[in-house]
């Protein structure tokens, strides 16, 4: 004979309810996203750079990056943090909106500004080495993908580093050239 006990703790049958279809959830949620998993991060590379704005106060220099994407669907690029050193000092470090998706088996370049502040480094000269690193947050295809990242649960990145050298040459155009 089962015997139902009631009186005191009657949402105890509630709780185990609960716990089992999260679980349950847990469980489903885990299966689609290894089903989600088959595809590549985007890459990033360095193709361009140039000095769009320059007082005594300051400089702007513009980087052209290449987004790429090596699958069967397109990916949206949300937003890119990275940060620039020139000759191993941090010059710039910022968040800002990638603005782009990047078509299937295609490349999209994005532009990525770093203002330099002249009055806490020095003017660069000549050959300077330089770094550009970060990470850029892209959305995965599928609507459970989509859904868990407007939730915030799941929101993949790719990293980036990229170094070389860019001529502050006087008259000279601003040139990026890639480290060996």
């Amino acid at each position: 004979m089962t015997r139902t006990i009631r009186g005191r703790y009657p949402h105890v049958g509630m709780m185990t309810r609960t716990r089992t279809a999260l679980l349950a959830l847990s469980t489903l949620a885990s299966a689609a996203l290894t089903g989600c998993s088959a595809y590549d991060a985007p890459t990033l590379s360095v193709e361009s750079a140039r000095i769009t704005q320059e007082t005594d106060a300051g400089m702007v220099i513009e980087f052209g990056v290449d987004a790429s994407n090596s699958n069967e669907f397109e990916l949206p690029l949300e937003r890119v943090s990275y940060t620039l050193r020139l000759d191993g000092q941090r010059v710039f470090s910022g968040t800002r909106s990638a603005e782009a998706t990047v078509r299937r088996l295609g490349t999209q370049q994005i532009t990525l500004p770093a203002a330099i502040d002249l009055s806490k480094y020095n003017v660069p000269t000549g050959e300077v080495d330089y770094e550009l690193s970060g990470s850029v947050v892209y959305v995965t295809p599928g609507e459970l993908a989509e859904l868990l990242f407007d939730a915030g649960v799941r929101r993949p990145k790719a990293k980036f580093r990229h170094s070389g050298s860019l001529d502050f040459s006087d008259g000279q155009p601003l040139e990026t050239t890639p480290a060996p």
